[in-house]
């Protein structure tokens, strides 16, 4: 496959929405997406394969630290290693912007998203309380050098 990583543009918000709607109970919208573009602080990177968005995922930059807002694998690509690649390089692309450390959120039960920050290196720092909106515990994890 003939991998590429680029940011964020209009002409993929509809195949992101499609994965945001497959992947998440509280999706953001196409909306939320289209502001993120044009959001000074937000740095969005899309993993593609001949034009089939594959992967995307993004962080806001708030001074000197990263908070990751998105992460999401197209349910066929999943387990193949596009989750590891685009952190990676999300992690690289913050570190250019001058961010020295990451922060996120993640549900508790999410434990192959939690498995995947921690072979990154992100550590848990705590637990946000009732955070989602269906009630559950967010896992707040820290890359703490880049």
């Amino acid at each position: 496959m003939n991998f590429q990583i680029q940011a964020l543009k209009d002409e993929f918000l509809e195949q992101i929405d499609e994965i945001e709607q497959a992947s998440f109970s509280h999706p953001w919208s196409m909306d939320a997406y289209k502001k993120e573009i044009e959001n000074q602080v937000a740095h969005y990177l899309v993993l593609t394969n001949d034009g089939t968005v594959c992967a995307y995922g993004g962080y806001w930059q708030i001074f000197a630290e990263g908070h990751i807002t998105n992460i999401a694998v197209k349910k066929e690509f999943r387990k193949q290693g596009l989750g590891t690649e685009l952190v990676k390089e999300l992690i690289k692309d913050a570190k250019n912007n001058g961010i020295t450390a990451m922060t996120l959120e993640v549900r508790a039960s999410n434990e192959p998203a939690i498995k995947l920050y921690e072979k990154m290196g992100f550590a848990s720092a705590g637990v946000r309380p009732k955070y989602y909106p269906d009630g559950e515990d967010a896992v707040i994890m820290w890359l703490e050098e880049i």
